[in-house]
């Protein structure tokens, strides 16, 4: 894996810890998961009206907070990865990665060469301060995350191949879609569907893989922690109306 926030997270603390946000695009929201511990914010463009342009103001107040940005992609292409790095991004999601030709196209989108065919944009004398071109690219390369996100049955299926290209930093189980792509939406204790995990779990773990997936509580997280996933996520509107119902529920006694 390479030398980057999740990865040190992991090692430090045994898993990597965040937020995935849909809704809270506000400039402060990296301050707020600094406070709050967190060791990653992973934006969304797949299911809101974000683009890497929305974001730009919000990777750019987050700079410094020690919270490492993610953003979440459309579909592995280079035409949506690229602009959400040069916006600021850490590193970059794609979701319904199914083969490894998928993978391939999503590191070598992420990395610049020789790794990958990242084209190099950067305009800020500041992110070059420190030894050029070359030694910003070769930064990059080491802590830009690339998450390959498995969530259909072909996926399941090659998931060997898929972990096995070079520059995959995390597997990312999507487990809604994986359930309605097996016929049995949400029902996460089917045998089906519990073997398709099992299935994942022992592809990453033959490859040293961390694995990710969002979570609904801090028991979701744990169970899914006794199973080997070590990159742990709550959605930032689910924890906002869990605690708004259980304060609102206090003030009416």
């Amino acid at each position: 894996m390479s030398d980057n926030a999740i990865a040190q997270a992991i090692a430090a603390r045994g898993a990597a810890v965040g937020a995935m946000l849909f809704e809270f695009d506000t400039p402060g929201v990296m301050r707020i998961l600094a406070a709050a511990g967190a060791d990653f914010a992973l934006f969304d463009l797949e299911h809101t009206a974000w683009d890497a342009g929305s974001l730009r103001r919000v990777l750019a107040t987050g700079r410094g907070t020690g919270v490492h940005p993610l953003v979440r992609v459309v579909r592995a292409e280079y035409a949506l990865i690229a602009p959400a790095l040069d916006a600021g991004a850490g590193g970059v999601m794609a979701p319904m990665i199914e083969s490894a030709e998928q993978a391939r196209t999503l590191v070598e989108s992420v990395r610049y060469p020789p790794i990958g065919r990242r084209g190099f944009g950067v305009i800020m004398s500041d992110e070059l301060a420190d030894g050029g071109p070359g030694a910003r690219a070769e930064r990059a390369n080491r802590e830009n995350v690339v998450i390959a996100q498995i969530e259909s049955p072909r996926g399941i299926e090659n998931a060997e191949e898929i972990l096995a290209v070079p520059g995959i930093d995390v597997a990312w189980l999507g487990q809604f879609d994986l359930s309605l792509g097996l016929g049995v939406p949400g029902q996460f204790d089917h045998p089906t569907y519990v073997d398709a995990v099992d299935h994942l779990v022992r592809a990453a773990q033959t490859r040293g893989i961390p694995l990710g997936q969002l979570v609904g509580s801090v028991e979701d997280g744990r169970a899914m922690r006794e199973r080997g996933f070590q990159v742990l996520a709550f959605c930032d509107v689910w924890v906002f109306e869990r605690a708004l119902r259980t304060s609102l529920d206090g003030l009416r006694r």
